[in-house]
């Protein structure tokens, strides 16, 4: 038995899912009405929870069993705001994080940018989980009244820019 075989075996008698890519999807829209821009990202749990055992080696964390978000939180706020910036027509914004929740193996944290009338640009840099993952990929999609566009981001592509006129 390879100790590949070995490993998966493992896994499956106990019950953890490893997946064989590294990616999150973050959804962005631009609301014309409340003037916002209304953002989703998905992250995998267990991804997530390695992160965040990195900066703190002391705890272990298990966020799908975790009934209270008060404590877990602002370590998951911290963790994604410092990897997650916006600039809206070449000025940087100030993100709103607004929480987040579990649905299935994925945390959805949810991410509010307030007074955005027009959107003639959006910049996205995110690099969540690239100091975990070389592979990791960070999926894009933005959603306007002009439309729906998507960027792929990586390690070797951290920012990408999105024009509308």
């Amino acid at each position: 038995m390879t100790i590949y075989s070995f490993v998966l075996l493992i896994n499956y008698m106990s019950g953890i899912m490893l997946h064989d890519f590294h990616v999150s999807v973050i959804n962005l829209e631009h609301d014309s009405q409340s003037q916002s821009i209304e953002i989703s990202q998905r992250i995998f749990i267990d991804d997530l929870e390695q992160a965040l055992m990195q900066q703190d080696e002391s705890k272990s964390y298990n966020i799908m069993t975790t009934k209270d978000f008060t404590e877990l939180n602002p370590l998951i706020q911290s963790y994604v705001m410092k990897r997650f910036k916006i600039t809206v027509n070449d000025k940087a914004m100030s993100l709103n994080y607004l929480g987040s929740k579990v649905d299935g193996d994925v945390l959805i944290c949810f991410i509010e940018v307030p007074k955005i009338k027009k959107l003639k640009s959006i910049t996205v840099e995110n690099t969540v989980l690239f100091d975990l993952f070389p592979d990791q990929v960070n999926l894009v999609h933005v959603k306007t009244d002009e439309g729906n566009k998507s960027l792929k981001l990586s390690a070797k592509q951290v920012k990408q820019q999105l024009n509308y006129d």
